[in-house]
């Protein structure tokens, strides 16, 4: 962990993960689409693109998950124990995996298919026109919407690092302190009722 502090070392990949990593998948996506006008053939930024973008996205991810672990070890209630870390990570994976479904679905209904035509039973030449992938857009607009969730979010995160770990405690099964103690020495209260009677007396 990058000098004992988790949620630093989670921004800064994440921070990677927004902007160098997109950087290499439109690359990579480029490529492909240059490949396959070129009939097929894999050049060199090819094949950097992929490995690029295809080592980049395990290593930002394995920060992120090391980190998220590493800080949720470090914060779980030993009263509840696994069910603390349990709940914790189930809420991490949610966040980490329905944005996946969203985008699949979003490329789904926002890209055009191009107009083709030609080829057949005569074996002319396919001639497409027209279109829109909706990769590139969502590409961008994404990183963007990442990038501004670093500004705004990054004191909350740095606040959360900064708790202490009481905060964190959920302080199930801790004694209660009795608020109507009474200090050794004192008489009680009917005593003192006593004392004072038998002194009029």
């Amino acid at each position: 962990i990058w000098h004992g502090a988790p949620l630093t070392q989670f921004l800064s990949a994440y921070q990677f993960r927004v902007t160098i990593v997109a950087l290499f998948d439109v690359a990579m996506l480029h490529s492909v689409r240059t490949s396959t006008l070129n009939g097929g053939h894999r050049t060199a930024t090819f094949w950097t693109a992929v490995i690029g973008s295809t080592a980049l996205q395990a290593i930002v991810h394995s920060l992120q998950f090391n980190a998220q672990m590493t800080f949720f070890a470090s914060r779980v209630d030993p009263a509840i124990g696994g069910s603390y870390m349990t709940f914790l990570n189930t809420a991490a994976n949610l966040g980490g995996t329905w944005p996946a479904s969203v985008v699949m679905l979003l490329i789904g209904r926002l890209t055009v298919p191009p107009d083709c035509s030609g080829g057949g039973s005569e074996g002319g030449e396919v001639v497409c026109t027209g279109g829109r992938d909706a990769y590139f857009p969502l590409q961008l607009a994404f990183s963007i919407l990442g990038c501004v969730w670093i500004l705004v979010m990054k004191k909350h995160v740095t606040h959360l690092a900064g708790l202490p770990e009481d905060a964190w405690k959920t302080h199930i099964g801790e004694a209660t302190p009795q608020t109507n103690e009474i200090e050794i020495g004192e008489p009680k209260p009917k005593e003192k009722k006593r004392t004072e009677s038998s002194k009029t007396k």
